[in-house]
């Protein structure tokens, strides 16, 4: 018998434009799939949109400018705000930010054979660069192609709003370079948009925005020594006690607050925004998931489902005949199937992302019940991969339906669903208690708080506990 080599057959996945367009869609964030849609309706008469007026925030039916369920303006929660204009803390949603601060795959989705691949729907959706690709854009101009690695460390490194997690001491011995060369690099990423990016914590943000800010204005004078001396005493609203220290009228203590929560803003990654970085304006951030507490335990809500319906606009659901003898009615029948097969893949794309979203908001709630019901202390080790493996996903697929959105909570919070697999930010409440119990005379150092968390059952390094200490803005035993 002769044997012979035979080609080993091999499985291929092949990626398409259908494919990319589907995760695309899946990935955007609620303002970009608004333009999204709003681009798409535009560009094809096929696709009919009905929207319903609901508010952004929490999906109550609107009426007015202003949601009589939640208060806030119809205006306020467009996709982007002027920075300069933002108003008091308790209206906004970037004074939602600051509350929060201290205390905090693969389916077929195809839809008909005619659909012209060359057709590439994802060029049509207004995606721009990432935060990552836009910064180190930025820096090709500022540092030496030698520094490149640094770089590409230092942007790898912040996180979800914009912080730096890693020390540069740590870059330094991961690519043995000199401790000074990391920190030019950084000193340069200081120095672009948005305002803040970098900092290793809440302090630094803000003296990085102030600084920033003062070449174009004269922010109050208390300004800055707020930020330098006070700031954990101001998310206490202890502005009596920090004007009779300083010897100054309250109400100037209270200005200048003002000033740092209407100018100044804790998550430097929050404003970024494809389309508003180079206009002086910020985006905040606004739910895409509602959580409620029901007869029957807690329920999901998606905003995007209660606000748009999809159809086939009229003269596109059925074909004209075909008249053999007429060509240009041959070409208006290929244009209607055309668009009508758009139409109809780009409203499966949408309805797909709503699954998808629901699926892991519902899996998210039943799993973090306790975090839902007693609070951050209760939060449960969760990852992504778990959450593919439950729902039979690709974790790809679970990256996307969790990056950038947001999740509003029913005590009113508003935070990133990226948060419930933060497995750290329980461990961050107990060492928040421990500050905050401390003797005002004497304070606990990091060596000594990492033994008391010890003591409790959570092992932690001194280091650890100073890089929590500093995400949370919380200075050092002699600056408390």
């Amino acid at each position: 018998m002769r044997l012979e080599p035979t080609p080993r057959p091999e499985q291929t996945l092949r990626v398409n434009a259908r494919l990319i367009t589907s995760s695309t869609i899946l990935h955007l964030a609620s303002d970009e799939i608004e333009q999204a849609i709003a681009q798409e309706q535009m560009e094809n008469p096929a696709l009919a949109v009905s929207e319903q007026r609901v508010c952004l925030f929490c999906g109550a039916p609107l009426h007015g400018q202003t949601c009589t369920s939640c208060g806030y303006s119809a205006q306020l929660l467009q996709p982007t705000l002027n920075a300069g204009t933002a108003p008091p803390l308790d209206d906004s949603p970037v004074g939602q930010q600051w509350s929060d601060y201290p205390h905090y795959d693969i389916y077929d989705y195809s839809a008909g054979e005619n659909f012209d691949e060359d057709d590439d729907p994802v060029a049509r959706i207004p995606v721009d660069q990432t935060l990552a690709e836009n910064l180190l854009q930025q820096l090709e101009t500022l540092i030496s192609p030698a520094d490149a690695p640094i770089a590409e460390q230092l942007v790898g490194n912040l996180n979800e709003r914009g912080y730096l997690e890693i020390s540069i001491e740590e870059i330094s011995k991961y690519l043995d370079v000199p401790v000074e060369r990391v920190a030019y690099v950084l000193e340069q990423l200081h120095t672009l948009e948005p305002p803040g990016i970098g900092a290793r914590n809440l302090r630094e943000c803000l003296q990085i925005q102030l600084e920033a800010l003062s070449e174009l204005e004269e922010p109050p004078s208390l300004v800055a020594t707020l930020i330098e001396n006070y700031l954990d005493r101001l998310g206490k609203n202890q502005f009596a006690d920090i004007a009779r220290e300083l010897k100054v009228p309250e109400q100037e203590v209270r200005e200048a607050v003002h000033y740092i929560r209407t100018h100044l803003y804790p998550f430097p990654a929050h404003a970024f925004h494809s389309g508003t970085r180079n206009t002086g304006t910020a985006t905040y951030a606004r739910p895409d998931i509602l959580i409620r507490k029901g007869e029957n335990g807690f329920e999901v809500e998606l905003i995007e489902e209660k606000r748009y319906h999809f159809h086939i606009g009229p003269g596109f659901g059925t074909q004209p005949l075909s008249l053999e003898s007429d060509p240009s009615y041959e070409e208006l029948q290929r244009y209607i199937r055309s668009q009508n097969e758009r139409a109809r893949f780009f409203i499966e794309c949408v309805h797909r992302r709503w699954q998808t979203l629901r699926q892991v908001a519902e899996l998210i709630v039943d799993y973090q019940q306790e975090f839902l019901e007693k609070g951050v202390r209760y939060l449960r080790p969760f990852t992504r991969a778990q959450v593919a493996k439950y729902l039979n996903l690709d974790e790809g697929t679970i990256s996307r339906a969790t990056a950038n959105k947001y999740a509003l909570l029913p005590n009113g919070r508003l935070i990133p669903l990226s948060d419930f697999f933060n497995g750290s930010l329980s461990v961050k409440d107990v060492l928040r208690e421990l500050i905050a119990s401390e003797n005002p005379k004497r304070r606990l150092s990091d060596d000594e708080l990492a033994r008391l968390m010890t003591e409790r059952g959570i092992p932690m390094a001194r280091r650890t506990v100073t890089k929590y200490r500093e995400e949370m803005g919380i200075g050092s035993s002699r600056e408390r």
